[in-house]
């Protein structure tokens, strides 16, 4: 039989399933051709890391030996699987890489608008104001990116016929939450700067260019995780490998940035992205396990399964807690949060939040003591708990001020109530959590999940244009600035933070949930994210000027498709069964 001559020792002559590892696909002729693209992607993202990517500029410090091993990674990853036999993995990194492909080709365009403004020091730092041309290393950058995302397209080809992934809960969950937190990561300022030439700051206060580039890595990311993690298993291990790397290669250069260039200063950004690129990794390898050990393991644990309340005692418990936070909610309130020596002082614009925070969550209690609507409603509950916290920090930021101010000036009687609300909202969800945890013990469920194909680019819209919703202001005045997660970060954004991180996993749990507990799920979501909609109308009357800034145009969009994602959830597989 006649050899192609590889210079792996023929290993790409037969790549059938024997050669896979695992048997998930034969990689055709297409393979070589995304093998070719992925070198070529190596060296010309290499070579650019030499020459400048504008006329007479230099990087802000000697970044070419980090930017080469990071344009070099991808192809190591490749062909150390290529020796080991395992060709639909090798598949899997091409893939990975090129996810994030199209939106770093987009965010360096902005060197062709306007370098200054690019905030790359591992590229350029200017030291002048001026409008610099391109040079060699940009096009050598572009015709990376291109070379990257060409690799990936033949990489999908080749990979041909995959087995049905069999993804439990826990890898699912834990792979698209280590995706949106390094998305976040995305959104997030690179570093800080005291430069005048080096103007930074989070994606949303970027130029257009950069805004749009960086939506589509934050998009890209659970997007390639999801589709890799439910793909063949060995196919997963080298796209979440790949996409690690492509994460990796966004925070280190910003990371070393804020470290090594004077003037600049190191921010949580580039640090959220690699803690969520630390998940994707670890999912990569956890993801080895097949069905059949999952089976194995579940019988395993359930010989050693803890005892447990029974679920109906544990819904009143959490209706019981729902209607405490309730009341503590509404009394905070209503009560001042501020005083004036014995005075009552100004009411904060946000208080009519917190008692429409607290009315959410008693009404959802409410319903644990109605039979017929507990289990339906119940997942919900669970994450509108996270409203009370939205609601809460906005308050007590008064109270922390009036306290910090002095002069007379002291926190009211609704600080306590407020405290209280918060911690009873936490706990509300926690019994509720356990209570549905208990529910999928009691009984043998035979629903199928929800359907990933009919969920996911709605879920996934409003999952990253969360990001935007809780990080932006919603209220624009010119005598107010309203705190954020990415501007002006104060006691409010721990509120958003909260929110936001509820939101991302209800995103995440509700691709790998029962139909009816996905749309609960994700109606609880919504009902939170109106509440950050309400900001507006809520407190215009406290703010003179205030009008909706960017942040309420995404927080409406987000909730229209998680409202969207509620009613695909059940729609979506109530059709696929009728047609069976």
């Amino acid at each position: 039989m006649t050899r192609t001559n590889w210079p792996l020792g023929g290993r790409l002559s037969r790549l059938d399933p024997r050669t896979s590892g695992t048997g998930e696909g034969s990689p055709t002729s297409a393979f070589p051709i995304a093998l070719g693209f992925g070198a070529l992607a190596a060296v010309l993202l290499a070579l650019g890391a030499f020459v400048p990517v504008v006329a007479g500029a230099a990087p802000g410090f000697i970044s070419a030996p980090l930017l080469i091993v990071l344009a070099l990674a991808p192809m190591v990853l490749v062909v150390v699987f290529l020796a080991r036999g395992r060709s639909a993995a090798a598949v899997g990194v091409l893939a990975g890489t090129a996810a994030l492909a199209p939106g770093r080709l987009v965010t360096d365009l902005e060197f062709l608008a306007d370098p200054s403004a690019s905030a790359r020091p591992e590229l350029y730092r200017p030291e002048v104001f001026a409008l610099p041309g391109p040079a060699a290393g940009l096009w050598l950058l572009l015709a990376g990116l291109v070379a990257t995302a060409a690799a990936g397209g033949f990489a999908l080809r080749a990979v041909g016929a995959r087995s049905d992934g069999q993804a439990g809960r826990g890898v699912l969950l834990t792979g698209l939450l280590g995706a949106m937190i390094a998305a976040v990561g995305v959104m997030m300022a690179p570093f800080s700067s005291e430069d005048a030439f080096v103007p930074v700051g989070s994606a949303f206060e970027s130029p257009g260019l950069v805004l749009a580039g960086s939506l589509l890595m934050a998009f890209g990311l659970p997007v390639a995780a999801a589709l890799s993690i439910t793909s063949g298993t060995e196919f997963a291990r080298g796209g979440l490998l790949g996409l690690g790397v492509g994460a990796a290669t966004l925070a280190l250069p910003n990371l070393v940035s804020g470290l090594a260039v004077p003037a600049l200063g190191l921010t949580a950004g580039p640090i959220v992205t690699l803690v969520g690129t630390a998940g994707l990794v670890a999912v990569a390898f956890v993801r080895k396990r097949d069905a059949s050990a999952a089976s194995a393991d579940q019988g395993s644990d359930e010989s050693g399964e803890a005892s447990l309340p029974g679920s109906s005692r544990l819904r009143v418990t959490a209706g019981v807690l729902g209607l405490l936070t309730m009341l503590t909610a509404l009394v905070g309130a209503l009560l001042p949060s501020v005083m004036i020596g014995d005075l009552p002082g100004p009411h904060s614009p946000a208080r009519w939040l917190l008692f429409a925070a607290g009315l959410l969550v008693g009404v959802l209690g409410i319903t644990m003591f109605m039979p017929p609507l507990t289990e339906s409603v119940r997942p919900a509950l669970s994450v509108s708990w996270s409203g009370v916290a939205l609601a809460a920090t906005a308050v007590l930021t008064n109270s922390i001020t009036a306290s910090e101010l002095g002069a007379g000036l002291g926190p009211g009687p609704a600080v306590p109530w407020i405290a209280v609300s918060v911690v009873l909202a936490g706990a509300t969800a926690c019994c509720s959590v356990v209570a549905g945890m208990v529910e999928r013990d009691d009984r043998e469920e035979s629903d199928e999940l929800v359907s990933p194909p009919a969920l996911l680019i709605p879920l996934l819209a409003g999952g990253v244009l969360a990001i935007g919703a809780y990080g932006m202001p919603t209220i624009v005045s010119p005598d107010y600035t309203e705190p954020a997660l990415w501007s002006n970060f104060g006691t409010p954004s721990w509120g958003l933070l909260i929110a936001l991180c509820t939101v991302l996993g209800v995103t995440s749990l509700a691709l790998r949930s029962r139909p009816a507990r996905a749309s609960a799920l994700l109606a609880g979501a919504a009902g939170v994210t109106l509440l950050r909609l309400l900001t507006l109308p809520l407190a215009s009357g406290q703010i003179p000027g205030a009008r909706a800034g960017l942040g309420w145009w995404l927080t409406l969009i987000c909730g229209v498709a998680l409202a969207i994602s509620a009613v695909t959830a059940v729609t979506a597989t109530a059709v696929r069964r009728s047609k069976k």
